[in-house]
C-alpha cells in the first residue's frame, strides 16, 4: 500500500529535461505592478493590527512606563528626604531601626554614597 502511494506521487511529479530548471507547479512570476500592489493591500489587510492602527502612536506611554519606574529607583536620594536610607535600610539583620536610632545608618549612607 505504501509503495502505491509513493508511486502515485511520483507520477504526479512533473518531469523536465534539464535538471536545473525551476518546477512548473511554482507558477508564473507577477510582473504587473497593479497586481503586484494588489497582492501587497490584500496581504496587510488580513495581517495582525500594528501599533500604529490600535492607539494612533507607534510607541504609548505604556512602553516606558517600566523604564521610568527603573530610572526613579535608580536615582541617588537626597540626603534630606525621608527616602535617604533607600539603598542602604537602617536594619539590624531581620529588625528594622529607625527614629533617631537610625543616624548612624544615615552616617554610613553619607559617607557610601548612597545618598547625596
Amino acid at each position: 500500500m505504501l509503495f502505491t502511494v509513493l508511486a502515485a506521487a511520483l507520477a504526479a511529479l512533473p518531469v523536465t529535461t534539464d535538471p536545473l530548471a525551476p518546477p512548473s507547479t511554482l507558477g508564473a512570476r507577477i510582473t504587473d505592478p497593479a497586481a503586484i500592489r494588489a497582492a501587497v493591500k490584500e496581504a496587510v489587510a488580513s495581517g495582525p493590527a500594528s501599533a500604529s492602527s490600535r492607539n494612533g502612536t507607534v510607541l504609548g506611554g505604556d512602553a516606558y512606563q517600566g523604564f521610568a519606574t527603573a530610572v526613579d529607583e535608580a536615582r541617588v536620594p537626597s540626603c534630606l528626604h525621608p527616602d535617604a536610607l533607600k539603598h542602604q535600610p537602617a536594619k539590624i539583620g531581620p529588625v528594622g531601626i529607625g527614629g533617631i536610632y537610625a543616624l548612624p545608618f544615615l552616617a554610613a549612607a553619607i559617607l557610601r554614597g548612597k545618598c547625596n
